[in-house]
């Protein structure tokens, strides 16, 4: 597929580069191999590498929007001309052609070919355009059926560095284009390089992940290069990002899906996806925990669950570093994770506000 691409751009570059030679020739009169055709090649030749980087740069990006426009052209020019084969067969028409004078029948046809064939073109490309999420056209049967169009997901560093993305994605329950920014990418390289050894650790790990990410064949992954020069803030070139693309912001930077809900962005807060498929915990329930540090408050013991939901057990501080049964007392669901409070078997419970 690559040679055949690569063959269909050396012609395209070749004819165009004839064609501007051609041109020259024919309008200036000039020696076949003067200053002026030469350089008209050269020209040529630049404009279509220029189309051509313009292709491999968008077209992936927009090849549904540009399917769209060609094929709403095609049909608006064919529609129109059938349109105005008929409409000039119409008697009246006919009679109206021959009232004028044959300057002014052929300027009003023109005009009238002009308009019609500009109206149709529009009215189909817009109509195409509106209605290509739910169809698509296949050809060479031009059949309609239903359309699911893959979101670009645009996965942040926070997600990234988390590395829950590459259990969730198995799941196929964020289809799409997974989307990594240039510059998510330049601030992952820049923690990696950091003499701070957490920030190390969390830009290598961050790396590791789209390493493993890259090697699953059922992942779709685009790599933006666009980078936003004239936004400085990490976060705001995510949003424009968003913006651009119609994507989806990935996240598990709360105060990031507040502004982006603010600016209608949609987003994803794997957070809150990993909260709602976490098993209920209720009170009353009993469980096996390990108090692994004392907690704010005297005497709390502080212990997690296999999913790393915060237990708070009072009286617990006591049993720091042991295993012990604990009956849950209360549940908070907060904007930031879950929170379960409980007591010592055979304790009673503490108030909490």
């Amino acid at each position: 597929m690559k040679g055949l691409l690569f063959f269909l751009r050396l012609t395209f570059v070749i004819i165009t580069a004839s064609t501007f030679y051609q041109i020259a020739v024919a309008t200036l009169n000039a020696p076949p191999f003067a200053l002026i055709n030469i350089l008209s090649i050269i020209l040529g030749a630049f404009l279509a590498v220029l189309v051509i980087w313009i292709e491999i740069e968008y077209a992936n990006r927009f090849i549904v929007s540009l399917f769209t426009m060609l094929f709403g052209l095609l049909i608006g020019f064919v529609a129109s001309h059938l349109f105005l084969q008929a409409f000039f067969l119409i008697p009246h028409i006919r009679i109206l052609r021959q009232i004028f004078a044959r300057t002014q029948a052929e300027q009003i046809t023109d005009a009238l070919q002009v308009g019609i064939t500009f109206f149709f073109c529009y009215l189909i490309v817009v109509l195409l355009a509106k209605t290509r999420n739910r169809f698509k056209l296949l050809i060479p049967f031009v059949e309609l059926n239903k359309e699911t169009i893959e979101r670009y997901l645009i996965l942040d560093s926070s997600v990234i560095i988390d590395g829950r993305i590459l259990t969730i994605c198995e799941t196929n329950i964020l289809p799409g284009i997974f989307t990594i920014p240039k510059f998510v990418l330049n601030e992952l390289q820049l923690l990696a390089d950091s003499g701070d050894r957490k920030k190390r650790g969390r830009g290598r790990r961050g790396i590791d992940t789209l390493g493993e990410l890259q090697k699953k064949a059922n992942i779709k992954i685009y790599f933006d290069t666009e980078m936003f020069s004239h936004i400085k803030n990490v976060d705001d070139k995510l949003l424009a990002l968003c913006q651009k693309l119609n994507g989806v912001l990935v996240t598990n930077d709360y105060n990031l899906k507040k502004i982006a809900e603010l600016q209608n962005i949609e987003v994803i807060n794997l957070n809150a996806v990993a909260n709602a498929l976490r098993p209920p915990v209720l009170p009353g329930d009993a469980m096996q925990i390990q108090i692994i540090k004392a907690g704010e408050e005297p005497d709390q013991g502080i212990g997690y669950l296999d999913d790393g939901t915060v237990v708070i057990v009072q009286n617990a501080i006591t049993y720091l570093e042991q295993t012990v049964e604990v009956l849950v007392t209360n549940v908070l669901q907060t904007n930031m994770g879950r929170m379960v409070f409980a007591k010592i078997s055979g304790q009673v419970p503490e108030k909490h506000p």
